[in-house]
Order: C-alpha cells, then sequence, then structure tokens
C-alpha cells in the first residue's frame, strides 16, 4: 500500500517547494522516497522530469536537502499516528 503526504517549503527568495513523501508499505517492512515539485508560470512542475525532458540532468537534491526531507518524512510518520481521545469511555 502507498501513502503519501506534501509539505510546502518557502524559500527566501520567495520560491515555493512542495516536498511529496511517499511510503510503499509492506508486511515486508517499508520503503521510503520522496520528489520535488517547484511552483512556476504554469503551476506545479516536477523539475527533475522537466530537466530530462530537456536533455539536461537535475536532482531532487538540488532542491531539497536530505535533512529537509527527512523532517518532512518524519512529520509524515507523526501525522500517521493515532491521537489518544481525552475524556471518552473506554
Amino acid at each position: 500500500m502507498e501513502i503519501s503526504f506534501e509539505k510546502i517549503l518557502h524559500r527566501p527568495v520567495g520560491e515555493k517547494l512542495k516536498v511529496i513523501v511517499s511510503a510503499n508499505v509492506s508486511q515486508d517492512g517499508c520503503e521510503w522516497a520522496y520528489r520535488v515539485e517547484t511552483y512556476e508560470l504554469d503551476g506545479w512542475v516536477d523539475p527533475v522530469l522537466r530537466a530530462k525532458s530537456q536533455g539536461r540532468e537535475e536532482n531532487y537534491v538540488d532542491y531539497v536537502t536530505p535533512e529537509e526531507a527527512f523532517e518532512v518524512q518524519h512529520e509524515f510518520w507523526e501525522s500517521l499516528k493515532p491521537e489518544l481521545v481525552k475524556n471518552q469511555e473506554a
């Protein structure tokens, strides 16, 4: 089963980045992956796919550091945890 989480990061120069973290969860474990989209005049685009279609080479690490990706991944993991409901009869 694949589940995903998105978070928008704002850069100092006004650029918006959308970090999309996905987890492919199976009985054997969990595989994490992430990608980045940038907001441009035509909306959200995947800069790595666009670069490849133009014959250029770019990587997601050019846009988001591994630390930022890990932090978004951690937020994603925390959002999956069930919350305890207070003041409810058992």
